[in-house]
């Protein structure tokens, strides 16, 4: 492991003038290097002023300076954000144990080219074990517990007893914490590979009902309902994760080009999101009719709470709009995957939901899997997807020709009513065009009195095939 931080360090450009400062590379870098990941952001321990490390480098890289608390500064360039920032203990094995987590307190010093790390966080990294620095981590900052389960989505790793325990001992304490903050946990976890797994530790500790005190509903029965909405909901989280992951080996593999935006992890969390939030509506709105239980208009009252929801912990307006409109429009492909569906009906949906329509499709699949199906199944979602996928190519074609260079109004001006030769006299010039053998308006224009006598006079021999 020190010969590969070692190594990674000298490739640094900057490498000359971190020398001879005292500097120690911590936390974050280190982890993702073990563990074969991109690094681009270097977080830097320095016994000493961070203004003159971060000028010093300044000069060498250029970027902008953007001071973040009393003790750290940050410096970003095309390529690199670098924190510097003071020590918080009297040297570095103190300065270690005020950490959130073991994996992330290991230090490298740059001067001596030796690894620190006295709570063993290498090893837990080997073992891909999340484990609190100290008693005192999450009371010296409480979104620590919601950054554990962050890293069990997106590390994959297992969060230890211990640590999983005081998360629900502490979780009153998330209250104290800045919504800003909060979000951005919250965005980061729902983006990784686990999401599923950290929200089920959410649940399961209590924290996630401090953080949306709405899911509390969702877990209590309710009558004449079989499954409970919240072992429902998880269930299809747990789906929605494995088909995420997976979609080349899903029934949606034909249409995955359709599933692009999904890339971007920011838009799998949306995504991930408003299935948390799908049936959030469900006990306000529930009523038992004639035998029968109802939870109508749960998908618009739903979105509505979500915006509530999404301003209380400080998502973008975009944010909002996107899972807002997920949760409206999830029902949709349920109904549209009855066999009597109409194209134009799947075309407004489309239209409706634009980047949105296969993910919500997708939604729609999981939330189909995890509760008692219809007599077809799922399959009626798989035809959705074709159907939505036989409109797109046509809509793409279309788009794809080349204008028209002439129309049937063109042919009225030289005096022709309009009669089956319109379709062949406009097949031919399109033909030509095809050909490269017109290529403006104007060409066209020109022989295009020609073709027309060829077809008054019925010397035309020219097949429609």
């Amino acid at each position: 492991m020190e010969g590969k931080i070692k190594l990674f360090l000298r490739n640094l450009p900057f490498y000359p003038h971190l020398k001879g400062r005292g500097l120690f590379l911590v936390g974050g870098a280190i982890r993702d290097l073990f563990l074969d990941r991109e690094v681009r952001d270097l977080d830097f321990v320095v016994f000493g002023d961070p203004r003159e490390v971060v000028q010093e480098l300044r000069k060498e890289m250029g970027g902008a300076v953007v001071p973040l608390d009393e003790s750290t500064i940050r410096l970003v360039s095309d390529e690199w954000t670098i924190d510097v920032s003071r020590n918080r203990g009297d040297n570095i094995l103190e300065d270690l144990r005020l950490r959130d987590f073991t994996i992330n307190a290991v230090a490298y010093s740059i001067d001596g080219d030796f690894l620190v790390d006295p709570l063993m966080g290498i090893s837990d990294l080997r073992e891909g074990i999340i484990r609190v620095a100290s008693e005192k981590s999450f009371a010296d900052d409480p979104l620590r517990m919601l950054r554990a389960l962050r890293f069990a989505s997106t590390l994959g790793f297992r969060v230890e007893y211990g640590t999983f325990s005081a998360i629900g001992r502490g979780r009153e304490n998330i209250r104290n914490v800045a919504a800003e903050r909060i979000h951005y946990e919250l965005m980061e976890l729902f983006g990784g590979d686990d999401f599923h797994g950290a929200v089920r530790m959410g649940v399961d500790s209590g924290l996630f009902f401090v953080v949306f005190p709405e899911l509390e509903d969702l877990s209590r029965p309710l009558p004449h309902v079989e499954q409970n909405i919240l072992e429902h909901t998880l269930r299809v989280l747990m789906y929605l994760n494995f088909y995420l992951n997976h979609l080349d080996m899903s029934p949606f593999l034909h249409f995955i080009r359709r599933f692009e935006n999904l890339r971007d992890r920011k838009n799998r969390a949306i995504l991930a999101i408003a299935a948390l939030f799908h049936d959030i509506a469900k006990p306000p709105t529930y009523s038992y009719e004639n035998g029968q239980v109802h939870f109508y208009g749960h998908d618009t009252e739903g979105a509505k709470m979500f915006r509530k929801i999404g301003r209380r912990l400080a998502f973008s307006n975009s944010e909002i709009k996107a899972i807002s409109l997920i949760i409206a429009n999830h029902m949709h492909p349920h109904y549209l995957s009855q066999p009597e569906v109409t194209v134009k009906a799947v075309n407004r949906f489309m239209n409706r939901l634009g980047e949105w329509a296969f993910p919500t499709v997708l939604l729609a699949f999981a939330d189909a899997l995890a509760t008692k199906l219809s007599g077809y199944g799922v399959s009626g979602h798989i035809k959705l997807a074709k159907i939505m996928e036989d409109i797109l190519r046509r809509k793409e074609a279309e788009a794809s020709k080349p204008p028209r260079l002439i129309t049937g109004y063109d042919l009225i001006d030289l005096g022709l009513k309009p009669s089956p030769l319109f379709k062949k006299i406009l097949q031919e010039i399109d033909d030509l065009q095809a050909e490269g053998k017109i290529r403006t308006r104007e060409e066209a224009l020109r022989i295009l009195p020609s073709i027309v006598e060829k077809y008054r006079d019925g010397r035309s021999s020219e097949s429609e095939s």
